[in-house]
């Protein structure tokens, strides 16, 4: 790729590797906005087996969903994770996908990696016949403008308590072009 970033699909391999970008970039991107014993409290081990469980649902059984990695020079920069929606609401009823995380290092921002992630999920999505998706946000992470540019509309909020503290996410609704 002329930009040098290569978009791929990740395995239970890249573990280690997701676990040290969602650590990194919670620590970056929320400090003054999740409370610092929360994020100091975070540990690439919690983080690793979290993502193993989203491989794996049950005992070696593959999950539904699909981890995209950002590579560099070989070294993986960020990370998309997506699939099914994974809690059906009235809400956001009619949006069948979601993308449950975007992380990105710092350094690696504004670089076109979102906008690849987004386009290769949305794709993924097409194939398994899903035309909209969700993405939830917290109201203080500045990414979230990422997201109405890219087309998301907000469909509604909700509360989050994370590290004793309540904190407001958004929840921005996509459709597909070319979809149904």
């Amino acid at each position: 790729m002329h930009d040098g970033y290569e978009i791929k699909k990740a395995g239970v391999r890249s573990i280690s590797d997701i676990a040290k970008i969602h650590v990194g970039c919670w620590r970056t991107t929320y400090r003054a906005i999740v409370p610092d014993e929360k994020l100091d409290g975070m540990s690439l081990e919690k983080s690793a087996a979290k993502w193993k469980e989203f491989f794996f649902r049950d005992k070696n059984k593959p999950s539904a969903g699909t981890v995209l990695l950002a590579k560099k020079d070989k070294e993986t920069v960020g990370f998309c994770a997506g699939g099914e929606v994974r809690r059906f609401s009235k809400r956001t009823q009619g949006y069948k996908g979601e993308i449950k995380a975007v992380y990105i290092l710092k350094g690696h921002q504004r670089k076109g990696i979102g906008r690849k992630f987004l386009k290769h999920f949305e794709e993924i999505f097409l194939k398994k016949k899903i035309f909209s998706y969700i993405i939830w946000v917290l109201k203080d992470n500045p990414s979230k403008e990422f997201y109405r540019r890219m087309g998301g509309k907000l469909l509604t909020t909700k509360t989050y308590e994370i590290g004793g503290s309540k904190l407001k996410g958004l929840c921005f609704g996509f459709r597909i072009e070319n979809g149904e």
